[in-house]
């Protein structure tokens, strides 16, 4: 039997010069240049942005602009509530009747019950390790491999009602809760460092955290997402108001912030200042989870690139001098719109 809560509250060397030198085609640098399409190739595909939706069961496909890839690029989950991403790759899809599945980023099944027998999860998130950390509406927080065998299943106790999970780049996990609107700290041990880091009065759900470690955390009962210093340090509380019911939020490798809108079922695109950019971000869902975008490419795969298309212009293509290089129950949120999914 499934029922719904309610929460309290609620009604982003220059080489040297060449020497020794004769005339000749320079064929093994077209080999490189031919690397650099490749790459260039890799490098051209839209990143994506996976998305769960609660209600449909299907988990859509986008471009980091908003287009459309696939709408179903997988289906059949009971509540599809959560993504993320591996560092090898593949995402995750959290599902509430107890399961983590991962896939490739073509949607291909790799293990669709990775991590099995969970107590309604909530929220995951992945450690810079590739360790899982997985929020039960219960209060538990498990840590798994990547492999998905458990380490400790009830690595934290006592952490009610977990929305959203987010590691900052010095590996502490921060948690926050719609049943208390507190956001807590922990180490990647499970040690508590602050039970009441941010509050959020009426309950915190979603979180995204950006490359300089500022937190985002939506605030549903106020149609809000604040914005806070990985110290808790209020940046701003109503960093961007809306008039719908948020309740999901990411941040880009640009500093964009994401936030899905469960009133017009779509996914709203604001600047890293706040400012809205597109209110129709990605449109057409049904009750948005929670989303997120695949990471980018790491610099020096850039640089790469680069050279190899460098050499393509300078040493493929025409003829020059060839060198040798020198040396709970009810409804959730303030609409009252079904949400969670809990089974009894």
């Amino acid at each position: 039997m499934c029922v719904q809560e309610r929460a309290a509250g609620s009604s982003s060397t220059r080489s040297a010069p060449d020497q020794t030198c004769n005339t000749g085609l320079q064929w093994p640098s077209l080999g490189i240049a031919l690397t650099g399409f490749a790459l260039l190739a890799a490098l051209s595909a839209p990143a994506q942005v996976i998305v769960p939706n609660i209600d449909s069961g299907f988990v859509g496909e986008y471009t980091n602009s908003g287009a459309v890839i696939n709408p179903a690029l997988l289906s059949g989950f009971e509540t599809a509530f959560c993504t993320a991403w591996s560092s090898s790759g593949n995402f995750y899809v959290l599902d509430q009747r107890g399961t983590i599945g991962e896939y490739t980023a073509s949607g291909a099944v790799v293990n669709a019950t990775l991590i099995s027998g969970l107590n309604t999860p909530t929220a995951f998130a992945v450690a810079g390790n590739g360790n899982i950390y997985v929020g039960n509406n219960s209060g538990t927080i498990g840590e798994y491999s990547s492999t998905g065998a458990e380490i400790d299943a009830s690595l934290i106790a006592g952490q009610i009602g977990p929305r959203g999970m987010v590691f900052d780049s010095n590996g502490n996990l921060f948690v926050s809760s719609y049943s208390t609107g507190d956001v807590a700290e922990y180490t990647s041990s499970g040690t508590l460092l602050n039970s009441a880091l941010i509050t959020v009065p009426g309950g915190a759900y979603g979180m995204a955290i950006d490359a300089n470690n500022n937190l985002f955390v939506v605030d549903p009962n106020h149609s809000a997402v604040g914005k806070y210093s990985s110290s808790g340090t209020v940046i701003n509380a109503s960093f961007i108001s809306t008039s719908g019911i948020p309740f999901f939020v990411a941040a880009d490798a640009n500093g964009n912030v994401y936030v899905s809108d469960a009133s017009v079922n779509a996914i709203a695109e604001y600047s890293a200042s706040g400012v809205l950019l597109n209110g129709s971000f990605i449109t057409g869902l049904s009750n948005p989870g929670a989303f997120s975008f695949a990471p980018v490419p790491e610099p020096a795969t850039l640089t790469l690139f680069a050279g190899g298309l460098g050499l393509l212009f300078a040493r493929g293509i025409r003829r020059h001098r060839k060198c040798a290089p020198r040396a709970q129950s009810g409804y959730e949120g303030p609409a009252g719109r079904p949400f969670l999914q809990r089974h009894a």
